[in-house]
């Protein structure tokens, strides 16, 4: 008897059902979930202020757009960096770490599925639900200017 006469007689260990495309999923109250986002954002924004002040360094709506600009082009498959628009290698750099720290939150924020009546299951934020916290994100720190 060879291989392809044998009757399949394995079962899987574990019946695993994927969870749904990101697509699928849908955040309840999408605007209040963004705001939460935007908070614990604008949180690590002013922390990367406060530290550049003693290097003389100002984090404007022009620095905030450009890290913004970074995050948008990295969740779209690019590198996002070198931050563009450094004035010099320690500017730079700030802008860099600002950009390191924040490209990482998508995976930190997690948002719950209730699976069955005892489970849960946590889930990172999708590129999309990140792309409307980082619009809603450049509106707050970068308004647009008047003409």
């Amino acid at each position: 008897m060879n291989g392809e006469e044998r009757p399949e007689t394995t079962r899987p260990l574990f019946d695993f059902t994927p969870p749904p495309p990101e697509s699928q999923r849908e955040i309840a109250n999408r605007k209040e979930e963004a705001k939460r986002v935007v908070k614990r954002l604008a949180a690590i924004i002013e922390d990367h202020r406060q530290s550049a002040i003693p290097l003389d360094i100002k984090l404007g709506a022009t620095e905030i757009a450009a890290v913004i600009s970074a995050l948008r082009e990295h969740a779209r498959g690019g590198t996002g960096t070198p931050v563009p628009g450094a004035r010099d290698e320690v500017h730079g750099y700030v802008l860099n770490r600002l950009f390191d720290e924040l490209v990482e939150e998508p995976s930190n924020i997690l948002f719950t599925t209730k699976t069955g009546p005892d489970t849960i299951r946590y889930d990172a934020m999708n590129c999309e639900f990140w792309l409307e916290c980082l619009d809603y994100l450049e509106a707050t720190f970068c308004p647009p200017e008047d003409s």
